[in-house]
């Protein structure tokens, strides 16, 4: 019996550090917002780079079957305090381009954002992460046959002068298979 409680607390605990984990998670629609709060990284930035800030792209999983959505995370990390500055609400840029290097899909395509200077300081070990999804269609909104594909995303983040934006991107290839 002591045992079986034991084991009781320790899922609830698990269960409330899973909810607490999990708690604030994306409403289903793209949002030019980050879809998690700027969190310190204790050990360093969860990703090597050089320089103040960095970005990382997560793609989960190499191999898609065709029509099936592809998950993105975007990362931005800093390893020391530092502010970035935006000319729009736009936070970044998500470009897919097929083996040619031809831009098939645009994340930013027929959306509209604030025109506002915006500021958003990190501190060191501190991420800002956003999660999207491509759906596996063109800008036209029609499917994208088999074949590789390489999944760009960008930080549309200035330098304090607003010049210099965008300059921080990240490549990953995936490839699409027949389902």
């Amino acid at each position: 019996m002591r045992h079986c409680l034991l084991g009781l607390t320790v899922c609830a605990l698990l269960i409330g550090a899973l909810a607490a984990a999990c708690d604030g998670g994306d409403d289903g629609g793209p949002s030019p917002t980050p879809t998690s709060v700027a969190s310190p990284t204790p050990t360093g930035p969860p990703f090597p780079f050089e320089g103040p800030v960095g970005i990382d792209l997560t793609i989960y999983g190499a191999f898609y079957k065709q029509g099936s959505p592809v998950p993105l995370t975007i990362t931005l990390a800093a390893s020391e305090p530092i502010t970035l500055y935006y000319r729009t609400t736009q936070r970044y840029e998500i470009v897919v381009s097929d083996a040619e290097a031809k831009e098939i899909w645009r994340w930013s395509k027929d959306k509209a954002f604030g025109e506002v200077l915006e500021q958003v300081s990190l501190q060191a070990n501190e991420t800002l992460g956003f999660n999207e999804s491509w759906d596996q269609r063109d800008n036209d909104g029609q499917p994208v046959p088999t074949g590789n594909y390489t999944v760009t995303a960008t930080s549309t983040h200035c330098d304090a002068n607003l010049e210099n934006c965008g300059q921080l991107s990240v490549s990953r290839t995936i490839q699409i298979r027949a389902s």
